[in-house]
């Protein structure tokens, strides 16, 4: 099955890093990012604004993006 980044946009990319998106929608992000160079250059893009409040790091933030980096430079999409 091909995914195409019209059915998981940015949006759906944000919320996979943010611990918000659907279980059954994380590994068609996953196979998106692994797939489409446009969805590893918006995976590239986040921010890394893992700071919460008090100044704490936000460690599940963190290692989602990292997961989705990793997938991505696995790829041969991203250099890390």
């Amino acid at each position: 099955m091909t995914h195409v980044l019209a059915v998981y946009g940015k949006d759906d990319i944000v919320n996979y890093v943010r611990g918000s998106i659907d279980d059954e929608d994380k590994s068609d992000i996953e196979s998106l990012v692994q797939s489409d160079p446009r969805a590893a250059g918006i995976v590239q893009d986040i921010e890394k604004g893992h700071l919460g409040d008090g100044g704490t790091v936000d460690l599940l933030y963190y290692r989602r993006l990292r997961k989705l980096k990793s997938l991505a430079s696995s790829a041969g999409f991203l250099q890390e």
